[in-house]
């Protein structure tokens, strides 16, 4: 079975522009839409790259107070009098819907600021105690013609895909498993290697898409598992567990591609981000998701070129977050 080492999701603020292939594509926008109507732009794609060119969190930037004060460069090539549409998860279908812009205005994620729009957008009351608020869907920008949403399937766990998945990845969990069991140098995991894989994988997320380019057909998923363990005495009921996460890329014919991380943590799972795949673009011949991260204490949005042979991030923003005030083990 061919293995990717390491986890392919490098999330740094500070990645810069990647190659997007040789046609050039009209130029757009993307941004989160939060369920309170406030958009979070975070990318812009201007025909041949990818950049962040609206300010990241912390930022210190002035509050533009209307829409025609906002910097033109912050806008992407795009620009500012591109149609918004967006795209709302969790409605079966991806449907595009105008969004109108009204004003700039700052909002508290986690523990830092961030400059956002209004919208004419309301998917619900909020709850203001909450460190962030939780996202709807994607927003495009175009001047040039519509750019499609395609959407990124969640796939039952109890479905016979996700015990075909559990197999394909054993291996590779287990590989990823000891590794990170190594990875500490003042703490020894109270189970071997082979007491640890006596306990189940429980898959927890299943995201697939079916990929077509000038590459070929193939199929990439992103899955989220664990292994938990019975908690010892000092643990206060709550075990150890092995938190999995990567990608996997099935192609007719070939052995897939695997390309997971392992963390070993508590139960709370203070350390473990999560995702929330908003959807998938097929641009310059390329194909693209576009998803979130998050965790308790932060959260990032990302868009990731998806080939035949590996996942490459190809923008990371961090949204906001909150010092990390405690670690187990």
């Amino acid at each position: 079975m061919r293995r990717a080492s390491g986890l392919v999701l490098v999330l740094a603020a500070a990645l810069g522009a990647a190659a997007a292939g040789p046609p050039r594509d009209a130029p757009f926008t993307l941004g989160v839409l939060r369920r309170d109507g406030i958009l979070l732009p975070f990318a812009a794609f201007n025909g041949r790259d990818w950049r962040s060119p609206w300010p990241a969190t912390g930022a210190d930037v002035a509050l533009p107070i209307a829409l025609r004060d906002v910097p033109t460069k912050w806008w992407g090539e795009a620009g500012a009098q591109a149609p918004w549409t967006s795209w709302i998860i969790g409605e079966g279908t991806l449907t595009p819907h105008p969004l109108a812009l009204r004003k700039p205005s700052v909002v508290r994620v986690f523990c830092g600021e961030r400059l956002g729009i209004d919208t004419d957008y309301r998917g619900g009351a909020v709850d203001l105690r909450e460190p962030t608020v939780p996202k709807h869907g994607l927003a495009i920008a175009s001047a040039a013609g519509a750019v499609t949403l395609q959407p990124v399937h969640d796939v039952s766990v109890l479905s016979p895909d996700a015990k075909r998945m559990i197999e394909t990845i054993r291996d590779d969990f287990n590989d990823q498993e000891a590794r990170a069991a190594r990875r500490f140098t003042r703490w020894y995991h109270p189970y071997n290697d082979h007491e640890r894989q006596q306990y189940p994988i429980q898959l927890e997320a299943f995201y697939r898409a079916r990929d077509a380019t000038a590459r070929g057909a193939w199929t990439t998923s992103y899955v989220e598992a664990v292994r938990r363990f019975p908690p010892e005495p000092e643990d206060k009921d709550c075990g150890l567990i092995t938190f999995v996460r990567g990608w996997v890329i099935e192609r007719e014919g070939r052995e897939p591609v695997i390309n997971i991380g392992a963390r070993v943590t508590y139960c709370d799972r203070a350390d473990v981000s999560f995702m929330l795949p908003f959807g998938q673009l097929l641009v310059g011949g390329e194909s693209y998701w576009v998803y979130q991260l998050s965790s308790w204490r932060d959260e990032f949005y990302s868009v990731a070129r998806v080939r035949p042979e590996d996942v490459r991030p190809v923008v990371a923003v961090a949204d906001g977050g909150c010092p990390q005030a405690f670690r187990r083990p």
